[in-house]
């Protein structure tokens, strides 16, 4: 039996560590940081599991003890420490914190007795031995992490919420399942769930194919990137990973993608891959596709809770009809992954907002819930998920490498191809296709233009084209290849009947996800009856076979269900909708004014944006200076309608037309400058630039920095004109500097919130950005007599020294405020040192000199041991900040030499005097973590019972004697740093 009880031990152990490391940090929605890349290693997490483990001591039989043991190794359990450990880390520091987690203890009871058989004196005893180590472990994983974490007031609160959250939940499941005696129901509907999931979804479709035909994901599939931002030495990057490693530390996540990037694909291969048990990263073993795009009724009329709609997903498609609390019981035991499928789908933004709204909803309903939501990422900041709850990732293009995998796959299955020729037809696509080597890196691209180089040998360097001749590809020539005849060309009424379809379709929400066979059938005999039939049965017969001849084919047009009576139409792809709709639009608006006006609102509401790209490609196609003469209309809406948000989004489209347009150098201009000028809000409004970047103020200058090559060169330097104009028009102004200092700084914060820019791109805005702030530079000087940051900003580049500073405003400016005024954005020097985390400008600029930077960090630490205490007089601003500035600093005690350390210790003192709550990290060991340690050092200070802990932490740093005799009379409470007077 020892060998068993080993076994239990390690189940709950692991279950233990796995809940603390990879979940409540992400549940929280605290930002990853150190805890994040701590437990993407492996060895970290191993190490983890080792400290954790523990048994649990009781005579058992075998078959309790392989109940147990299964139990100990399921989500059911799994999401019970998940909770409790979130609970435990968010009262950290509250008397009578264990009597907190009764709903969770009761949980457990109830889950217990439902899985593990036993009788119900043993079960007691096992019930409390599993509690009392799940306890034990809770708390000491918690604090380890808090340890290494540590968190902001806004964490914390955002923490607060989530743990309520877990503790409601936990007692609906106690009271769900009050009157349940077995789950033999609820498995037989979770197996049954999961084969149909594993059925329905084992292949994917064939874009290109002229059938329906199917084929193993191994055959076609290449498995995407993701972009995650990530903070490497002082930088932050858009680092590629895959899906399951995403999913590793990631408790919710969006994926933004462009069109046809491969984001639903990749949606019905998780789904796939969660039923089979074969995503690694995933506990959770059913997986729900929730297809927002099929749901547009219901949430119109609000009429179903999210219980009920995924009950009615188990219906249809999985023709499963669960049982009464089934649902309910996969969500609440942690069994259960949902996949919300197409937010961007969605056309009607205030419907979008809705849905999530909805979607945040069911997280704070159950908050154990893994979940995954895709979306375009154009139109995304329009009504986004809240980022305290939702992980962004990026869709990455595909890279060289996975173009060749792919049309080496796809060339593979082609059988109008010979076998013998395929592999050479491949190497053929990829040197013809290279001069469009942009449009090739997304999937449906790559695939349409195999499909056509297969039938014409060449490639349209087009956009708009490459979907026409796909088009034609698909309702001509791909079945002529076979025999197959059809009954009306395409160049003749067919095409015109699609473009006026697709635009009715897509400005109507309930037709975007399928029309009805009789529907169809009227709505193209009465465009045949306009265009080409005198006679209403010769049309309607015409139409019928045309809805015939699309019916069961993988074509633009096609069958995509049905109802109890007749079959439901819709579009292969969102992408064929929207081009055709481009169509029509410029079919009925010939002119650049005529399409404006048509799109204005629509442009100016961030609506439509796909389908008005098109068009405005498809107008410049077609007519000349059709693209210019449109973009300065949208220019002249914009000035007209001022600061507002619609003027804003019409910038932001003209900046995205730059990446498939080259307009006249003097509309490239204006562009630039038009989003310099809009986007030019005053930085020290916000306290981060995440915060900034958030609010969207800058979407303008950040669409332009994604200009086509041709484009780029141009794009930069008139960008960069507009951008040093700031100072130079008002060049006594500190408002206008203090901009152009964070508009230097703008290109790599971009890059670190999208990660999306090309290295070319790269290069070009970080050599403009060096030229920006050479004029900065030259302007320093003019303000640092008066202002504290550009006093600091001169110390950072070491024209001064920090003691000529500070000797003119005082010691509280190095914190980022003054007397008179709160500017907390702009390079404090607590925020500007090598190891901090990058939530200011300072903290991550390419134009300090760490060595110059760690030598004024030494003469601070000399310059405030000097110094008479107190040091200066606290302000509200700077008590908001003390938190946010004492946990930036992420870097451990032994990063650092003697001297610099305590130049960072005699910093951050004072930031413990102005803790709303000293003792809420004073747990647990430090490792060397800066923070934790001021946060111990503080509590000492409030209770003097800590002080001879504290005294034990400070030794251990080895510090001089002078500098370690001055912080333990602050330890004991014997000296003031911060005149804190009635604000304290």
């Amino acid at each position: 039996m020892a060998g068993v009880e080993i076994a239990i031990g390690k189940a709950l152990a692991t279950a233990a560590a796995r809940a603390t490391g990879a979940g409540a940090a992400k549940l929280a929605g605290i930002p990853g940081g150190a805890l994040a890349s701590r437990w993407r290693n492996r060895k970290t997490r191993a190490a983890l599991t080792r400290q954790t483990e523990t048994s649990i001591s009781l005579d058992l039989t075998a078959e309790t003890a392989h109940s147990l043991a299964d139990y100990l190794n399921s989500a059911d359990f799994e999401t019970i420490a998940l909770s409790l450990v979130t609970q435990i880390w968010a009262s950290a520091g509250a008397k009578n914190q264990e009597q907190k987690f009764k709903e969770t203890r009761e949980k457990l009871d109830k889950s217990i007795r439902l899985n593990v058989r036993a009788e119900d004196a043993l079960l007691e005893s096992i019930i409390q031995a599993t509690w009392s180590a799940l306890m034990e472990k809770g708390f000491d994983n918690t604090s380890k992490i808090v340890a290494i974490q540590g968190e902001s007031p806004a964490n914390r609160a955002a923490l607060l919420k989530i743990s309520a959250c877990f503790t409601a939940s936990d007692a609906k499941y106690t009271k769900a399942l009050k009157d349940v005696d077995n789950l033999a129901s609820f498995h037989t509907f979770e197996t049954q769930l999961r084969d149909q999931v594993r059925n329905l979804h084992a292949a994917m479709k064939l874009p290109h194919a002229g059938t329906t035909r199917k084929v193993p994901y191994s055959k076609l599939f290449v498995e995407p990137q993701l972009g995650v931002p990530v903070k490497q030495e002082r930088e932050i990057r858009s680092v590629n990973v895959d899906l399951q490693q995403v999913l590793s530390t990631s408790h919710r996540t969006v994926i933004l993608g462009d069109p046809g990037g491969g984001k639903s694909t990749l949606s019905l291969k998780l789904a796939y891959d969660i039923a089979r048990s074969a995503a690694s990263a995933v506990s959770a073993p059913v997986p729900f596709l929730f297809i927002l795009r099929d749901h547009v009724e219901d949430f119109k009329t609000n009429s179903l809770t999210l219980i009920e709609h995924l009950e009615n997903v188990c219906r249809k498609p999985y023709n499963i009809d669960p049982p009464k609390g089934g649902v309910e019981y996969l969500l609440h035991s942690g069994r259960a992954f949902v996949i919300f499928d197409g937010l961007d789908e969605l056309t009607d933004t205030s419907l979008r907002r809705g849905v999530v709204d909805f979607v945040e909803s069911f997280v704070h309903l159950h908050p154990n819930v893994p979940i995954l939501v895709t979306s375009r990422r154009v139109g995304y900041d329009e009504a986004p998920l809240d980022e305290s709850l939702f992980d962004t990732v990026n869709l990455a293009d595909l890279e060289k490498d996975q173009v060749r995998d792919y049309a080496s796959k796809w060339f593979a299955l082609d059988e109008s191809i010979e076998k013998s020729r395929r592999a050479e037809l491949a190497e053929s696509f990829l040197r013809d296709s290279q001069f469009v080597s942009d449009l090739r890196r997304n999937p449906l691209m790559l695939s349409l233009m195999c499909g056509i180089y297969a039938s014409e040998n060449y490639i349209p360097a087009n956009r708009p084209d490459v979907y026409k001749k796909c088009a034609e590809l698909l309702f001509e020539k791909w079945d002529k290849q076979r025999g197959i005849g059809v009954s009306l060309p395409f160049d003749a009424h067919v095409k015109h009947a699609l473009n006026s379809l697709a635009l009715w379709m897509y400005s109507t929400p309930k037709a975007q996800h399928g029309m009805k066979r009789e529907a169809l059938i009227e709505f193209v005999t009465s465009f045949l009856l306009e265009k080409r039939f005198d006679d209403e049965v010769e049309a309607e017969n015409a139409a019928t076979k045309f809805v015939d001849f699309c019916t069961g084919r993988a074509w633009v047009l096609t069958d995509v269900g049905s109802d109890v009576t007749q079959g439901i139409y819709g579009f292969t792809h969102r992408t064929f909708l929207e081009y055709f709709a481009a169509n029509q639009l410029v079919r009925q608006n010939s002119s650049a004014r005529a399409l404006f006006n048509r799109l204005r609102s629509r442009i100016a509401a961030a609506e439509w944006d796909v389908v008005a790209q098109l068009s405005l490609q498809i107008l410049g196609n077609n007519v000349d200076d059709g693209a210019d003469d449109f973009l300065q209309l949208a220019l002249k809406e914009a000035r007209v309608r001022g600061n507002s948000s619609e003027a804003r989004n019409l910038i932001s489209f003209c900046g995205r037309a730059l990446s498939f347009t080259v307009p006249r150098p003097a509309i490239i201009q204006e562009i630039c400058a038009s989003a310099v000028a809009i986007s030019s809000i005053d930085p020290t409004d916000y306290e981060t630039p995440r915060e900034l970047l958030n609010a969207r103020g800058f979407a303008p200058l950040e669409s332009i920095m994604h200009a086509s090559v041709e484009n780029i060169p141009t794009v930069v330097r008139f960008a960069k004109e507009a951008l040093l104009s700031q100072v130079e028009k008002n060049p006594g102004s500190e408002r206008s500097f203090c901009q152009c200092v964070f508009l230097a700084h703008l290109p790599e914060l971009l890059v670190s919130h999208s990660g999306t820019l090309s290295k070319e791109s790269m290069e070009l805005w970080q050599e403009a950005q060096e030229d920006i702030f050479i004029t900065v530079r030259r302007h320093l000087k003019k303000f640092s007599n008066r202002s504290y940051w550009a006093s600091h900003l001169r110390v950072i580049l070491g024209e001064i020294p920090i003691s000529e500073s500070l000797d003119r405003f005082g010691v509280h400016s190095i914190y980022g405020v003054d007397k008179d005024v709160s500017q907390p954005f702009v390079y404090p020097f607590v925020l500007s040192m090598p190891g901090q985390t990058a939530i200011y400008p300072g903290g991550s600029s390419s134009y300090e000199d760490p060595k110059i930077t760690r030598k004024a960090l030494i003469d601070l630490g000399k310059y405030l041991i000097g110094k008479p205490t107190p040091w200066f007089i606290a302000s509200i601003e700077l008590r908001k900040l003390a938190v946010p500035i004492l946990h930036s600093h992420t870097a451990i005690a032994s990063s650092w030499s003697r001297e610099e350390l305590e130049g960072v210790l005699l910093m951050l003192c004072p930031m413990g005097e102005l803790l709303d709550d000293a003792k809420a990290h004073a747990s647990g060991r430090t490792y060397g973590y800066v923070p934790v340690m001021i946060h111990k050092w503080a509590a000492a200070r409030l209770d003097k019972s800590l002080i001879p802990g504290a005294l034990v932490t400070l030794r251990s740093l080895s510090l001089s004697k002078e500098v370690h005799g001055f912080i333990e009379k602050w330890i004991r409470g014997d000296i003031n740093l911060v005149d804190t007077g009635d604000q304290k």
